[in-house]
């Protein structure tokens, strides 16, 4: 590093020299060696000979990529690199999935849900259902209610069978049922031949009590949810896709289903819908999931992370790790075949744990930088900056020491000899 810091104060002294006697030093600067005067058409033409120009000129005219995105080459030292987290690797054509991980909650499944409701204006006397989360089959009791409208129509029922008249025995049997009295109770009136105080309100369908809305000795009215009975054997789960996976979405992809609460558990599941339009406060567009709650253990309202993934596909990809994102751009490292690497754009595609698809860039078999891209990246950009100042003075690049036709190495030259450079040294010997 020392060497190229000396290096950039050469050409810089030299810049401003050229500045400030453009034509005098044409005419009077000499070479190297002190004979040959220096031109334009041969910059330097007294360092031709020296060691390390040669490789000074392929550093500076190497070959390039195609898309001619290849700037300065790093030279890797293998046994270096390997003490520095550096591997390497090859872009080949394997299976890749496509997959990303959204989140979710679980909710009941809408089919799977019922409410319960009082049909006739009354007073509940005696509440069975009385928790939330309570568990019931089909037909358990879930509250007595007093309706004085029920009481009236049993009356009007029995009247109808002294009288004989099948005709209003028929419709006053109809209206009892369409109040929602259970087969059972009319069959006991029938039997009794009196009137019951109270209606039994049963459930409709096996599950737990999710919402109960009712307590005992409230009055209710005509039409009022009292309960809502939901089974949850079958969840649904309600996954936020970003509009930028939205392309992985289609019905039955499946989906790999974990929960921060049961860890080690993986459930299965497919989408099954796919909401019409997205999102436009979170940019997501909802998926809908069925999963299988057969232990019981999976709540409405836990977190889902799930994994969409698709068919796996032959595609040209490198490791994860080799592309490097500088914002506006995607670079990996490429061997260009004499044992420097260089930084090319490439255009990716689908990733998946540890592989991204290369889409245009790299060809199979081309060799990269695995990791730490990071540190290449560093020395190419400046390697390339100093690359494009020396070329600019019409200078080669030596990263290395570049030795002088005596066999020693170029260290701090005093150039206070060179034409056009003044002394700037005081009087007292101190430089300013």
């Amino acid at each position: 590093m020392r060497r190229l810091w000396t290096l950039a104060a050469l050409a810089l002294s030299l810049t401003a020299a050229g500045c400030g006697k453009q034509d005098d030093s044409k005419d009077s600067m000499r070479g190297m060696d002190g004979t040959t005067p220096m031109k334009d058409s041969q910059p330097m033409a007294g360092m031709q000979g020296m060691p390390g120009m040669s490789e000074m000129e392929r550093m500076g005219h190497g070959p390039a990529t195609p898309g001619g995105t290849d700037t300065a080459g790093v030279p890797v030292d293998r046994p270096a690199a390997e003490r520095l987290g550096i591997t390497f690797a090859r872009a080949a054509t394997r299976p890749i999935a496509a997959g990303t991980r959204v989140v979710g909650t679980l909710t009941y499944a809408e089919p799977r849900r019922e409410y319960v409701n009082a049909r006739v204006m009354g007073w509940v006397e005696k509440l069975y259902a009385d928790y939330e989360g309570k568990p019931v089959r089909k037909g358990d009791a879930l509250l007595a209610l007093y309706a004085p409208e029920l009481v009236s129509a049993q009356e009007e029922y029995l009247s109808a069978k002294q009288l004989g008249d099948s005709t209003l025995v028929a419709a006053a049997r109809r209206r009892l049922t369409l109040w929602d009295i259970p087969e059972d109770q009319i069959e006991l009136l029938d039997r009794t031949g009196k009137a019951q105080r109270t209606l039994l309100l049963r459930a409709p369908m096996s599950g737990e009590i999710a919402e109960k809305k009712v307590v005992e000795g409230q009055a209710v009215q005509a039409g009022d949810n009292l309960f809502l009975i939901a089974d949850r054997s079958v969840l649904w789960v309600d996954l936020a896709v970003f509009e930028t996976d939205a392309r992985m979405l289609h019905l039955g992809v499946p989906v790999e289903l974990t929960v921060d609460a049961l860890p080690g558990r993986t459930y299965q599941g497919r989408v099954t819908f796919i909401h019409p339009s997205l999102d436009t406060t979170t940019r997501t567009l909802t998926a809908r999931v069925e999963v299988r709650n057969r232990d019981g253990r999976l709540r409405p309202g836990m977190y889902v992370t799930a994994r969409l993934a698709t068919a796996s596909t032959q595609r040209l990809t490198v490791p994860l790790t080799a592309v490097l994102p500088t914002g506006t751009r995607q670079l990996v490292f490429v061997n260009r075949g004499d044992g420097q690497f260089v930084p090319r754009d490439v255009k990716t595609g689908a990733r998946s744990d540890s592989l991204v698809e290369v889409v245009s860039g790299l060809k199979p078999g081309d060799e990269i930088v695995a990791s730490a891209t990071y540190l290449l990246d560093s020395e190419s950009n400046l390697a390339a900056a100093m690359q494009g100042l020396m070329l600019q003075m019409g200078m080669g690049l030596n990263m290395g020491g570049m030795q002088t036709p005596g066999g020693g190495e170029m260290k701090g030259m005093d150039m206070k000899g060179m034409p056009g450079m003044k002394d700037t040294t005081p009087q007292g010997g101190k430089p300013r």
